[in-house]
């Protein structure tokens, strides 16, 4: 107990008011309840992503099919054919809004999403929706023009997906931040893009990647505000990076690495396991979920090197309670070959 002399007046300020007063027990209790309540669902809704497949260098190119992908129906098809939960759609929203203000998606844009995500809901699969490729925001994380479209961008989408299914449909509110978008400035930016969903929907399950291209290594780097407990933390698994980027055309060094195998040694795989141990330390250490949201090797390694990789690292992150989602269906580390209409990756 505090007290105080005012006016001659003693005032006693008890501390425990909050205990004693039924209106302070009611109003704790809904505070605990909340947070228990949102971690729980974070936890659950993060299972229903369990095995996803992401529809990669489609929505995220700067016109779908610039990048040798269209999605149809019958893709989304394979995949729940396939057994998969849910599907993970990289987007450039970026190259579909005005830069003026207010910022206006294309509708045509939008309608073309919409038709997508129908296509996985009606098949029970859930859904990650993404900003990817905002390379201005990127480079320029100070420029108000930027950060004001994100906002935008991010308030267009949750008042339009407002009665969309709640377990299935998640923002994932800016894909693998990087370059300018330093920790500090990424950390600072969460709160803003946080606020503006929340103040329009309280029940959104919002996927926030770590920086520096979503590496598990900056986990420890993330601030998300202690309250907000309907997150799941992204991250990324492309390790060893000279087996999975073996050829990729826009890493010059990576001409180097062709013909690097995987063929799960011990050595291998206790590498991929103390990796994995970091990220599922921190997630008990944090009690918030993680999801890999990407993941996968490039067409250009050895076909069973692919194989035993993918499916010793899939059976790791489950054993850890991670969700994943492979990167990517039908393009450049493609799991299903479009043409022959066949997989190529056991999973």
């Amino acid at each position: 107990m505090i007290t105080c002399k005012t006016n001659g007046i003693i005032s006693s300020i008890i501390l425990s008011f909050l205990v004693v007063c039924p209106i302070g027990c009611n109003w704790l209790n809904v505070y605990s309840d909340r947070t228990v309540t949102d971690t729980r669902k974070a936890f659950e809704r993060n299972k229903l992503i369990g095995r996803g497949m992401n529809f990669g260098n489609a929505l995220e190119a700067p016109n779908e099919g610039d990048w040798g992908l269209t999605i149809s129906e019958s893709h989304i098809h394979e995949v729940y054919k396939a057994g998969f939960d849910s599907v993970r759609l990289p987007i450039c929203w970026s190259a579909h809004t005005d830069t003026k203000y207010p910022h206006k998606i294309e509708q045509k844009f939008i309608d073309r999403v919409d038709e997508v995500i129908d296509w996985c809901l009606k098949r029970d699969l859930a859904v990650i929706i993404t900003i990817h490729h905002f390379n201005d925001l990127y480079n320029y994380p100070d420029n108000r023009t930027y950060r004001n479209m994100i906002l935008s961008i991010w308030d267009q989408l949750t008042t339009h997906y407002i009665s969309h299914d709640h377990e299935k449909l998640f923002f994932e509110v800016l894909n693998e931040p990087h370059s300018n978008l330093t920790p500090e400035k990424w950390n600072k930016l969460i709160l803003d893009l946080i606020e503006v969903i929340r103040t329009k929907d309280k029940d959104r399950t919002i996927i926030i990647d770590t920086a520096n291209y979503a590496s598990h290594e900056l986990l420890d780097g993330l601030i998300i505000p202690e309250q907000e407990r309907n997150i799941i933390v992204s991250v990324r698994y492309y390790l060893p990076f000279d087996f999975t980027h073996q050829g990729a055309h826009w890493l010059e060094e990576s001409g180097q690495w062709l013909g690097r195998t995987w063929t799960g040694t011990e050595d291998e795989k206790n590498t991929v396991d103390k990796h994995l141990k970091f990220a599922k330390d921190w997630s008990l250490k944090n009690n918030r979920p993680v999801t890999i949201g990407e993941f996968g090797s490039i067409i250009n390694a050895d076909k069973q090197s692919r194989i035993t990789w993918t499916k010793y690292v899939c059976r790791r992150f489950e054993e850890n309670g991670f969700s994943w989602s492979y990167f990517d269906f039908g393009v450049l580390f493609r799991a299903y070959d479009v043409e022959k209409n066949c997989w190529l990756i056991e999973f």
